[in-house]
């Protein structure tokens, strides 16, 4: 145990994602080593969101490692050229294994880490199936221990049905350090 007065607090800034909004939304900026649940409804727009962002983050920050277990890096090189965006430092990686991930991020060292979904990523050393609320919860554990021991911001995406289910998502919401819904209606435009 650390006595309060001698805990030196951080000094580092928060980190500006490019867009005031969703700055407002996260109190500022992304705080270093925090842990972010982005929730929704399959095709919501989590993805894209955070690849935008990711591009923000690369240009005028530094390296974002953008771990992609749905779709291979074609597909998000695609979808990141429809937004024109660029990526001089926006690193893909097609990976669940999160011994592969957690090792990227030790080498890369990057600005901002996105996990796209939570639920593909696997822990070996459980028999359990990727989704299960067993993986979903131990990855998340795991990942928000590495957030904090290297104070690098990582943003998990989960997938929740329209009734606000699924394995994951709910049951992390305790675990991370934010969450944030996106929500739309579907007779509506926005």
């Amino acid at each position: 145990p650390v006595v309060l007065a001698e805990v030196k607090p951080l000094v580092q800034p928060r980190i500006s994602v490019g867009y005031s909004e969703m700055d407002r939304v996260l109190g500022g900026g992304l705080v270093p080593g925090s842990l972010i649940l982005i929730g929704g409804e399959p095709g919501i727009g989590k993805s894209t969101l955070l690849l935008q962002v990711s591009g923000a983050i690369a240009q005028h920050v530094g390296p974002v490692l953008y771990i992609t277990g749905e779709e291979s890096v074609e597909q998000v090189k695609m979808r990141a050229e429809r937004m024109d965006i660029v990526g001089e430092q926006l690193y893909l990686l097609a990976a669940i294994e999160l011994d592969v991930i957690t090792e990227a991020i030790h080498h890369l060292k990057p600005s901002l880490v996105i996990v796209d979904s939570i639920q593909t990523v696997l822990a070996s050393h459980l028999n359990a199936a990727p989704g299960s609320i067993s993986q979903v919860r131990e990855c998340t554990l795991q990942l928000m221990q590495l957030a904090k021991s290297t104070a690098i911001p990582i943003f998990i995406i989960g997938h929740v049905t329209k009734e606000g289910t699924v394995a994951g998502p709910k049951a992390l919401e305790h675990i991370v350090d934010a969450v944030l819904y996106l929500e739309g209606e579907r007779y509506h435009s926005y």
